[in-house]
């Protein structure tokens, strides 16, 4: 473990948020320990497991969260061709809603912002983001005023709270009767732990406390009187437009230095051009993708509902 690992309480996490399955310390399960993913951390290892109730993945390792936060690269992401191209999907998901220029539209965990911008360049006006890592624009609490949206995009942000039921829960205040609300977040349906050099993207632990199962994430919305009306089976950002999917994505990290930083900064042509591996995961990788990511469209009920909170996994 490399000398500037920020400080690690003596705890872990053996409770599933989810379904309250509670594990004995010694109780056998399925775990897995992965290498990080952000370049400062790249030489730590972190332990994982998966509830053998519900399926969904918990992050064993209790860190010092804002230490990690402070070196994460997500938000020095800028707007440019390619996440044009992959926004335009993800627009799409919400027009095919209602989704119209005049509409309420938040952002939760915005990060940067850049979805926001690319939203305002197609001419969406009523849009706000916020993001409580944010160091700029997007850190006031104040835009987020009761049942005043009819979107509100989730966006891998599901999987980086310790109690993914309170943050929905707070949502739901925001979110208007009838609205929509997308959740995208990895999908532990379709992460094989025995395979970390395949899955550490989706895990990307210690960031990733807590990953859902389709029916765990379509079982809280119903909690709050969510109906879900679509299931993605793979991200937005997972496209047919060569180079752009997830599979490219991740050898153009491993030919750098095996950091998502690196595939967040100007590319480096000659090394991605001049790798076979890096064409054919260009060209063929949308149709080979593993789906490691998922998405869920949920509509609010018009009427409020007397739906309480629910343990069952199913």
């Amino acid at each position: 473990m490399n000398s500037d690992h920020p400080m690690q309480p003596a705890r872990a996490r053996l409770a599933c948020i989810f379904c309250e399955f509670q594990a004995a310390p010694s109780e056998p399960l399925e775990t897995a320990v992965f290498p990080g993913n952000v370049r400062a951390f790249l030489r730590e290892k972190f332990s994982v497991w998966r509830c053998p109730v519900c399926r969904a993945i918990h992050c064993r390792d209790l860190v010092n969260l804002p230490d990690y936060y402070a070196k994460y690269p997500v938000q020095s992401a800028r707007l440019f061709w390619a996440s044009r191209l992959m926004y335009r999907t993800l627009l799409r998901r919400f027009t095919d809603f209602g989704f119209r220029a005049d509409d309420s539209f938040l952002d939760f965990g915005c990060g940067s912002g850049i979805f926001l911008d690319y939203l305002r360049e197609r001419g969406f006006r009523n849009c706000a983001g916020y993001d409580p890592y944010s160091n700029g624009r997007y850190g006031d609490r104040s835009v987020l005023r009761p049942a005043a949206f009819r979107f509100i995009l989730l966006q891998d942000v599901l999987e980086h709270v310790e109690d993914p039921a309170a943050l929905l829960a707070e949502l739901n205040n925001y979110l208007a009767p009838g609205g929509f609300i997308q959740i995208g977040t990895p999908n532990a349906d379709r992460i094989d732990l025995r395979d970390p050099r395949g899955s550490v993207d989706a895990i990307q632990a210690p960031y990733h406390l807590h990953i859902p199962t389709r029916a765990v994430v379509e079982r809280l919305g119903r909690d709050h009187g969510w109906s879900a009306v679509r299931f993605y089976p793979r991200p937005y950002h997972d496209s047919w437009f060569p180079g752009l999917n997830n599979r490219a994505t991740q050898t153009c990290k491993e030919l750098m230095d095996g950091s998502i930083d690196s595939v967040l900064e100007p590319p480096k042509y000659a090394r991605l051009l001049g790798s076979p591996r890096f064409w054919f995961q260009a060209v063929l990788g949308y149709w080979v993708s593993r789906k490691l990511d998922m998405a869920v469209m949920l509509r609010k009920d018009a009427q409020p509902t007397a739906a309480g909170p629910s343990t069952n996994p199913r």
